[in-house]
């Protein structure tokens, strides 16, 4: 019998250092030299321990303890509960950190789809109106969004040759092109460059003296061909939280 009890003892105590062994391996110890010569332990570091690595050690001083001297339960408790807070804060604050990556991904998604449309920042160009720009990409410096737009400049009318079906190209002046040659009539365009019309809804089309085009034949060859959209080559960076409008 007394074998056995000090048998049992035994196990108890090893499975004691086994667990103070683990748990110990995941703690971080700093040691120093002292002037002795002797390392003597400096700072121990358990941030790795987990709240079932405390419970198990408190669990095994509490069998090994002296019967005549128990330890503070209250002490057991307020360390217990000084265990749980910090593993529900660092919890926490892994959740935070994958909700925020998630919430990342989400709003880069999001803002993705704006590329290609156009948007407003609430300034206004040197004649009062709303700038108007096109997304061209999305980008995430440090966890803010921005997006690489152009600029509107403005909106090209497109001139049709109805013989070859194809569009014609005409220069700054309205000076129309057969080709690479220029032709002897021009498009009248307005201050805007955009195209003026006849009171009969043609094309106001130019002579080379400078006189309405009457021929009906000239006036039929060419028509509207629709309309382009101008902007700047060069982009400007925007934060996403400075879009008013999306369209």
């Amino acid at each position: 019998m007394a074998v056995d009890v000090v048998t049992k003892a035994q196990q108890e105590y090893d499975a004691w250092q086994a667990s103070k062994k683990a748990a110990t391996a995941r703690a971080t110890v700093d040691t120093t030299t002292g002037t002795d010569g002797n390392s003597v332990t400096s700072a121990v570091s358990n941030d790795t321990l987990s709240n079932n690595d405390f419970l198990k050690l408190m669990l095994e001083e509490m069998k090994q303890q002296d019967p005549t001297k128990p330890m503070d339960s209250a002490a057991l408790m307020d360390s217990q509960l000084k265990m749980s807070t910090i593993q529900s804060n660092q919890d926490m604050a892994a959740a935070m950190t994958t909700l925020q990556k998630s919430y990342a991904n989400s709003a880069l998604s999001t803002a993705a789809n704006m590329i290609g449309h156009s948007i407003k920042t609430g300034e206004l160009d040197d004649s009062g109106e709303d700038k108007i720009y096109k997304v061209v990409t999305v980008d995430n410096k440090d966890g803010e969004l921005y997006v690489q737009a152009q600029q509107f400049t403005g909106v090209v009318d497109g001139l049709k040759n109805t013989e070859t079906d194809e569009i014609a190209k005409y220069d700054k002046n309205g000076v129309i092109y057969d080709g690479n040659d220029a032709s002897e009539y021009r498009i009248s365009l307005n201050a805007d460059g955009r195209f003026e019309y006849n009171e009969d809804g043609s094309l106001k089309l130019l002579d080379s003296d400078n006189n309405v085009v009457t021929d009906e034949a000239v006036i039929a060859k060419y028509k509207y061909g629709g309309y382009s959209l101008m902007y700047s080559n060069d982009t400007v960076e925007i934060p996403l939280s400075g879009i008013t409008a999306v369209s």
